[in-house]
């Protein structure tokens, strides 16, 4: 029965929601945490980092969670077949690039922010993966049949977790955090600070510490 799923990519997929679920979350916020943690050397908190990622994504693992279990044993056919979800996580890996760029000509991070680990793994790891499995369970789980109760309420909950994150996206643009620091590949490790003001995230961050030392010297 499953088929139809891509080889590999489509494995978290074929064990349920709970795998789908945690293989979502070891992708991100987990993956993000953990390279913050041993290669940028910081803890990944709301303080600095996008509430898109930590509060967000996983609204993310609970949509393909809750599309998986939806599909049931069926493989996904139509509009969530493996094709479909091949081109959407190849769009949202076209996406990832763009916007990569574009950030940097905004001057919304700096090159030494761009290409630091938990930018890199979010642009070219997190959009194609999520990409596939949101569009392959998500789309999957709202075609499934069945009009009890509990399907009309999957449906609507994939719906809402997918819409809870476009909306936490939209709340991260409007208040910038520093997101990755600028990061030295030749020491493995971010550059020390105090960092310039030189991106509207770094900016941010350094309003944040000013803010934060004021408040200490009362």
């Amino acid at each position: 029965m499953s088929g139809r799923y891509l080889p590999w990519l489509g494995v978290p997929l074929q064990h349920g929601p709970w795998v789908a679920a945690f293989a979502v979350f070891a992708v991100t916020p987990g993956g993000l945490w953990l390279l913050a943690l041993v290669l940028e050397r910081r803890l990944m908190g709301l303080r600095t980092g996008f509430a898109a990622v930590l509060l967000g994504d996983p609204l993310l693992a609970v949509a393909v969670a809750l599309g998986v279990w939806r599909m049931g044993a069926a493989a996904p056919g139509g509009p969530a077949g493996r094709w479909w979800g091949l081109a959407c996580g190849g769009v949202w890996l076209c996406f990832g690039l763009v916007q990569w760029w574009g950030e940097l000509r905004a001057g919304f991070f700096t090159h030494e922010q761009a290409v630091a680990p938990t930018k890199i793994w979010h642009q070219l790891v997190v959009y194609p993966l999520l990409g596939y499995w949101l569009w392959t369970a998500g789309v999957g789980g709202l075609l499934a049949p069945g009009a009890h109760t509990s399907d009309v309420a999957g449906r609507v909950l994939i719906v809402a977790c997918v819409a809870g994150w476009m909306l936490i996206n939209g709340y991260d643009r409007r208040r910038p955090k520093l997101g990755h620091p600028p990061y030295d590949w030749r020491r493995l490790r971010p550059f020390p600070q105090p960092w310039s003001a030189s991106s509207r995230t770094l900016s941010a961050y350094r309003t944040g510490i000013g803010a934060e030392e004021r408040v200490g010297r009362r």
